[in-house]
């Protein structure tokens, strides 16, 4: 079985979340590449982002870019809107993301591909999203950023089955488009195996947590009912070679001890923590 790169994510901006504290518990977490999450509506300087990152010994993966009121103009990004004006503000908004995630060096900008929605809407919304996806893929090119579509949990037309999105991109046959799993999505959908087989060739990044198949908690890996090895085996059925970036950052920084380090260790290798 493959082993591969540890990331997690961090938050960036955030008035009760310091930078310096952020990257101390990355290191503490043994990670070597980060998802940033910026306080979008501040866009916080990429620069000096990059250059605090950099001076840890830390490399930036990718960024969560905008979704819902997480905006930086648009009133609501949703890329499956129907609404012509929150579509254009929505498309608007990840351009920006990926300009900032350019600066930052960043490789990866996670997006969702909309919010709760109703079914009977489902092929407006497909139309939509390929839309957006597309104009912002476009807007990507000459830089390095890629575009890595969520799955999301249920309720989301189109965007809960990896299925539904993976046929998306292929229609759209974009370079700088590519999937993103998140397990704690997946297991409230299917499972998180079930979803990354579907991916197939297109994954491109991870945001990995845990949960009881219920509620979307976001707890570390062992806290909830994620059948782990099955994960590593369908990353390894698609040759998935990226890292695996945690997304439980909050229920760690409340809590060091919910993090339990022995569950990922036979799939990972994590960096060591520096001396004091």
């Amino acid at each position: 079985m493959a082993r591969r790169v540890l990331g997690t994510m961090i938050v960036y901006g955030f008035p009760r979340a310091r930078l310096d504290d952020e990257l101390d518990l990355a290191e503490w977490i043994g990670a070597s590449v980060l998802e940033i999450l910026p306080l979008w509506n501040t866009l916080p300087d990429p620069s000096l982002l990059q250059a605090k990152v950099a001076g840890r010994g830390l490399a930036i993966h990718s960024a969560h870019g905008c979704w819902g009121g997480e905006s930086i103009r648009a009133g609501r990004v949703d890329l499956g809107s129907l609404d012509p004006s929150t579509h254009r503000d929505s498309v608007d908004d990840l351009k920006r993301c990926v300009d900032w995630l350019e600066t930052a060096g960043g490789a990866k900008l996670v997006v969702h591909p909309g919010g709760l929605s109703d079914s009977a809407d489902r092929d407006a919304r497909r139309d939509a999203l390929a839309r957006g996806l597309l104009a912002v893929a476009d807007h990507a090119e000459g830089t390095g950023v890629v575009v890595c579509v969520e799955n999301m949990p249920p309720g989301v037309f189109p965007g809960s089955r990896t299925e539904d999105l993976a046929r998306i991109l292929h229609d759209l046959n974009h370079p700088r488009l590519a999937l993103a799993i998140d397990t704690g999505h997946a297991h409230i959908t299917t499972n998180p195996a079930t979803e990354t087989l579907a991916a197939r060739g297109l994954l491109a990044t991870t945001h990995v947590h845990d949960n009881d198949g219920r509620q979307d908690s976001h707890q570390p890996p062992g806290l909830g009912s994620i059948d782990w090895p099955a994960w590593f085996q369908s990353l390894d059925a698609i040759d998935y070679q990226g890292p695996i970036i945690l997304e439980c950052i909050r229920k760690i920084r409340e809590d060091r001890s919910r993090y339990r380090p022995e569950i990922l260790d036979p799939f990972v290798d994590r960096r060591a923590a520096p001396r004091s």
